[in-house]
């Protein structure tokens, strides 16, 4: 069954204090091949990671707010993918960087990218915005999934994510309310307000064990 959040006030906010002033690291990822890819880094290195994934064909600016909102409470890798196939090798180069199993969040046409990681490296968790349906090989990731989508969407269908919320063991799906293809702009507070839901209910050990209480 799926649920639905409506948008409300942000999980963060600072007396004085806003998400622009949040500090990023700028630091560079690479392969085994020595091609390199610049991401940033924000939030205390000592709190849990998210790797957080923006797609080629996206505009990054809501997702780094996204970022820096999250980054208050967690350390948030911002990897802007390429497009150069390879967005499973470059997530896999960020959770290394991670230092710990992190939950990966996939944002359109990177969540095919947040799918494959799962299969390579151990992944905390997983998030997939509006995601674009993964490969068959590729459809259990094993780990907790939070499957988002707003809910006047047009790219993923109700009836498609109700499909691959089906498909996969231990996943949910939340819908945002008064918001359609592009969550990060049109329902910024929700979406993460959703994110950090996700996260307080995480189990300890595996997808069987998730609550909603």
């Amino acid at each position: 069954m799926s649920a639905r959040l409506s948008s409300f006030g942000s999980a963060w906010s600072g007396p004085g204090e806003t998400a622009a002033q949040v500090n990023a690291i700028n630091s560079t990822l690479e392969l085994e091949d020595g091609t390199t890819l610049p991401y940033e880094t924000r939030g205390d290195p000592g709190n849990r990671p998210i790797v957080l994934l923006v797609p080629a064909d996206a505009d990054p600016v809501p997702l780094r707010g996204l970022a820096e909102r999250l980054s208050a409470d967690f350390m948030v890798e911002l990897i802007p993918l390429p497009g150069d196939g390879r967005g499973g090798d470059w997530t896999c180069a960020a959770l290394d960087e991670a230092g710990a199993p992190a939950l990966v969040v996939g944002y359109g046409q990177s969540c095919r990218a947040a799918f494959v990681s799962t299969r390579l490296r151990k992944v905390k968790a997983l998030v997939v915005v509006d995601a674009s349906l993964p490969h068959p090989d590729t459809d259990d990731p094993g780990v907790s999934t939070l499957i988002l989508r707003g809910r006047q969407a047009e790219r993923l269908p109700h009836e498609d994510a109700v499909s691959l919320m089906n498909r996969l063991p231990g996943s949910r799906l939340y819908e945002l309310e008064d918001c359609g293809d592009d969550p990060a702009v049109e329902a910024p507070d929700a979406l993460e307000t959703a994110i950090r839901w996700f996260i307080d209910h995480l189990p300890e050990d595996g997808p069987d064990a998730y609550t909603d209480e």
